[in-house]
């Protein structure tokens, strides 16, 4: 299996020639990692195993023994002092452990010399827990060094250092549609988007990364983005390993119509000097990555709930065709329809400060609305204001379906800022019942504090909505839902066989 590429001219003679790079060293496509042996191992070692209560390595040890049982792979606790671990035979050395092993879990202190003997063994992967290399500083960056020299000459793809096992967390099996996929070089960064299953956000993977010695974003950003199930791949990064395979991997998911949307740290040099002590990552230039990001379609946002928003959003609303507002090369028309006056002139004052367009519905359209709808003082141009009450009957759902067949309406944006049990209940059925019968996007935006009411949000959520807590968060998406040129041909080029 090649390994990964160095930047530095290359022999003709040396064998990461032959698997494709250019003169200046750099790789010309995306490498072939079987991603899938790593996520669905058959057999595990753990090396460090311990059951031995308040010790960090019980915990993982713990972790896999459970795994392994649940899905059906062989556990073999690794240790030199024990004879047993969760009352399991414990071996020796990993060189006494039979038949194949897909995945060695490293937990102990002395990474380098353990990596020596899995290589040794032959294992598929491996995952290094340990920090303490490129992060720490000169000397940490030498045993980095020695690390990847041992990865460069063998066959065993490394995870980490410095990461962590949230690949192998249980997801939730009772979610449908399409699924976010999470890429994290910092482990913790991704638990708010992990967490959105607790509200009905689908995720189906997780790869947390560290100082990526040897396996990077890359792999696993072509890899999640082969997935069926895949919507959309959500990241956090600190930097990238390499900025040739940040483009290739970010070409093949636009290709597969598979949205990346990425917090990209280092814009301060605040920034840019945690992540070299986190992960060793160098963060580059943030004008270049952000000129990348846009040449290849990569959504940038700040916040972690941005993040999970957004991703969410863009996993729901795949199209099933070009939409007509992007053939004709120009921005979506937005239209804001609210309960209130005053929400729906916030909703559209931020959306046009964005740049986006709200045009006014047609002039049939505003007929119909005013004709036994909406009260005719109240505006219905757009944004469209029915006071609440229409809301809470038979009118509710006819406003909507006025709204998503009017022809200069794309995207329809419908903001609550609190829950009001008379309109919202129905409010909220008549908006799933609509999304159901119409191709055009609809976000909600659900304003109400967090635990205040969660019966409309999760409604919403469960109903396959794009729904957001803040309008900050609902306009990055709506912008961001767009085509340039080139993805519309390749979008019409895709659906059309």
């Amino acid at each position: 299996m090649p390994k990964a590429q160095s930047p530095a001219p290359t022999a003709p003679s040396d064998v990461r020639t032959a698997s494709g790079v250019d003169v200046s060293g750099r790789p010309l496509h995306l490498r072939d990692v079987d991603i899938d042996a790593f996520l669905h191992p058959k057999t595990i070692a753990v090396i460090g195993a311990s059951d031995t209560s308040a010790k960090p390595n019980t915990a993982m040890t713990r972790k896999f023994s459970a795994w392994a049982e649940k899905n059906g792979a062989t556990f073999y606790p690794v240790h030199p002092e024990r004879e047993t671990v969760l009352g399991q035979p414990c071996y020796k050395s990993v060189f006494d452990i039979p038949g194949d092993l897909d995945l060695a879990i490293i937990l102990t202190g002395r990474a380098e010399e353990t990596f020596a003997e899995v290589l040794q063994r032959r294992a598929k992967f491996a995952v290094i827990f340990a920090a303490g290399f490129s992060e720490t500083g000169a000397e940490g960056k030498k045993r980095e060094q020695k690390l990847e020299q041992l990865v460069r000459s063998g066959d065993v793809c490394l995870l980490g250092p410095n990461t962590n096992l949230n690949a192998f967390e249980e997801f939730r099996q009772d979610l449908e549609g399409p699924s976010i996929a999470l890429i994290t070089q910092s482990g913790h960064q991704g638990r708010p988007v992990f967490q959105g299953q607790e509200v009905g956000i689908r995720l189906t993977h997780w790869a947390p990364t560290g100082n990526e010695v040897d396996l990077e974003f890359a792999d696993f950003a072509r890899n999640f983005a082969d997935q069926p199930e895949v919507g959309v791949i959500a990241c956090y990064i600190e930097g990238f390993k390499d900025g040739r395979t940040l483009m290739l991997a970010a070409d093949h998911a636009a290709q597969l119509r598979k949205p990346i949307v990425m917090v990209k740290v280092g814009k301060t040099a605040a920034g840019r000097s945690m992540a070299q002590s986190h992960t060793g990552h160098l963060t580059g230039s943030d004008a270049v990555t952000s000129a990348v990001f846009r040449q290849f379609g990569v959504t940038r946002v700040d916040g972690l709930d941005e993040l999970l928003e957004v991703s969410m959003s863009f996993a729901r609303t795949r199209p099933e065709k070009v939409p007509a507002w992007a053939k004709s090369n120009k921005q979506p028309g937005v239209c804001v329809y609210a309960i209130s006056g005053g929400t729906g002139a916030h909703m559209a004052d931020v959306l046009s400060d964005a740049g986006l367009r709200l045009p006014d519905l047609t002039k049939d359209s505003q007929a119909q609305l005013h004709d036994r709808l909406i009260p005719a003082y109240l505006r219905v141009s757009n944004p469209v204001d029915c006071g609440g009450p229409p809301v809470a009957d038979a009118r509710g759902r006819k406003i909507l379906d006025v709204l998503l067949a009017d022809k200069n309406v794309d995207i329809l944006v419908i903001p609550i800022t609190g829950a009001v049990a008379i309109f919202s209940d129905p409010f909220t059925r008549d908006i799933i019942d609509a999304a159901t019968t119409s191709t055009k996007p609809i976000f909600v935006v659900w304003g109400a504090p967090a635990g205040t009411d969660d019966t409309y949000y999760k409604r919403l959520l469960d109903g396959g909505l794009p729904v957001f807590r803040t309008f900050h968060n609902c306009v990055g998406a709506v912008k961001n839902l767009n085509f340039s040129g080139e993805e519309l041909a390749l979008i019409e080029k895709i659906l059309a066989g």
